[in-house]
C-alpha cells in the first residue's frame, strides 16, 4: 500500500484484482461497470477564508494524497459516490445511534464511558451464583444501560439505530419525510449487520408490528416488546471472517405535533427521519478459553470489585440496505472468567 503523488497532475491508477487476473488468463475479462468513491477525502479542508480567493478554497482537497489502487477483492470502496436526478436534494441520510433517556428506559443501551464499548454478556457463564450481567452491572458506570444479553429476545435490550436527514433546516414532518426520503428511495426497509462469525453467530432485530412515533400525549413511544432472531447469513465480500445477516428496518412515525416540535427529545435525527432498527446479538457458543486468550484477554477486571472476566473486542457494522449509510458499533463480548 502506498500513496500516489497528487501534487497537480491527474493520475489514473488501475490494477486488476485477483479475480480480474483469473478472468483475463481465461480470456473472458470484460469491464461492464465501474464505481467511484472518495474514501480519502476530508471535505472539512474546504477553506472559504483563504485570502488568495475562491480558486484556492478547495486546493487542499484537490491535492489530497490518494491511495494506490488495491488488488485485493476485500479492499472495496467504503464511501461510494452516488447520483440523483433531483437537484434539490441538499442533504443525504446519515445513521446515528439513539441513546436518549426515554429509549434507554425501554431497553436501549449506550456506550460504556470508561472503555467506549457496548457490552455483550454471555449469561450462560457464572462466577459462583452470579451470571455475567449480574456481576458486570455492579462494576461499570452505566450498569445495565451498557449491557446486551446474548441471545435474549424477551424484554429486550438493544442498540437503537436511526437514519434520516440530520439538519434543523428541514422540519421533521411527514411531508418532508416523503419528499426527501421515501419518494427518492432513501429509506431502508432492512439493514445488513456484518459480524465476525468467529464470535457472533446470531443477530436479533425488530419483529413485524414494531413502531416508533408520537402518542396522544405528544410523547415519543417505542412499541417493541420482543426481538426476533436471524441466524441465516452470507459471507461478507469485504471483511475477512465476517458474515452478513439482515434485520428489519421500520419507517419512523415520529412527527412533530402542531405548534410544538418536541421530537428532538426522542430522536437523534434533527430533521426528516427515515427508518430505525433495534439490534442485539448472540455469542458464538463454540468460543473456548483458548479463543479468549488468542483474540482477547482473560481474567481481567472491569471495575472496583474483585470479579474478573474474559472478553473479546470486535466491531459490528450496521448498513442501510438502500441508503448504504454505515454505523460502526464497538462490541465487547464478555463472560465471567472461566478456567476452561
Amino acid at each position: 500500500m502506498a500513496f500516489l503523488d497528487n501534487s497537480g497532475d491527474i493520475i489514473l491508477d488501475a490494477v486488476l484484482t485477483d479475480v480480474g487476473r483469473k478472468r483475463m488468463a481465461a480470456g473472458n475479462f470484460r469491464i461492464v461497470k465501474f464505481a467511484l468513491g472518495d474514501d480519502e477525502i476530508d471535505y472539512g479542508l474546504y477553506d472559504k477564508t483563504n485570502t488568495n480567493g475562491p480558486a484556492y478554497y478547495d486546493l487542499q482537497i484537490l491535492q489530497t494524497p490518494i491511495l494506490e489502487a488495491f488488488s485485493q477483492k476485500n479492499a472495496a470502496i467504503n464511501y461510494g459516490l452516488v447520483s440523483y436526478a433531483r437537484n434539490d436534494l441538499l442533504y443525504l441520510p446519515t445513521i446515528l445511534q439513539n441513546t436518549g433517556s426515554s429509549l434507554v428506559s425501554q431497553g436501549a443501551i449506550k456506550l460504556d464511558p470508561t472503555y467506549n464499548v457496548h457490552y455483550l454478556a454471555d449469561n450462560t457463564k457464572f462466577s459462583g451464583n452470579d451470571n455475567t450481567a449480574t456481576l458486570l452491572k455492579a462494576d461499570i458506570t452505566n450498569g445495565l444501560d451498557s449491557i446486551l444479553i446474548s441471545n435474549y429476545g424477551g424484554s429486550p435490550r438493544f442498540i437503537f439505530v436511526e437514519t434520516g436527514l440530520n439538519t434543523t433546516e428541514l422540519s421533521s414532518n411527514s411531508q418532508n419525510q416523503n419528499s426527501y426520503l421515501l419518494s427518492v428511495g432513501l429509506n431502508d426497509n432492512r439493514f445488513s449487520v456484518e459480524c465476525d462469525k468467529r464470535f457472533i453467530n446470531a443477530v436479533w432485530g425488530p419483529p413485524a408490528g414494531a413502531s416508533f412515533g408520537m402518542d396522544a400525549n405528544n410523547e415519543g413511544v417505542l412499541s417493541l416488546s420482543t426481538l426476533t432472531s436471524n441466524t441465516t447469513s452470507t459471507t461478507s465480500r469485504d471483511l475477512q471472517n465476517y458474515s452478513k445477516m439482515f434485520v428489519a428496518g421500520v419507517t419512523s412515525r415520529l412527527y412533530p405535533p402542531a405548534g410544538n416540535d418536541n421530537t428532538s427529545n426522542y430522536s437523534a435525527i434533527a430533521g426528516p427521519r427515515g427508518a430505525w432498527t433495534a439490534v442485539s446479538f448472540g455469542v458464538n457458543p463454540s468460543l473456548t478459553l483458548s479463543d479468549y486468550q488468542r483474540y482477547g484477554k482473560t481474567a481481567q477486571s472491569q471495575g472496583a470489585s474483585s470479579a474478573t472476566y474474559d472478553y473479546i473486542d470486535t466491531i459490528v457494522y450496521v448498513r442501510g440496505a438502500n441508503t448504504n449509510v454505515v454505523l460502526q458499533l464497538p462490541i465487547r463480548i464478555i463472560r465471567a472468567a472461566q478456567t476452561s
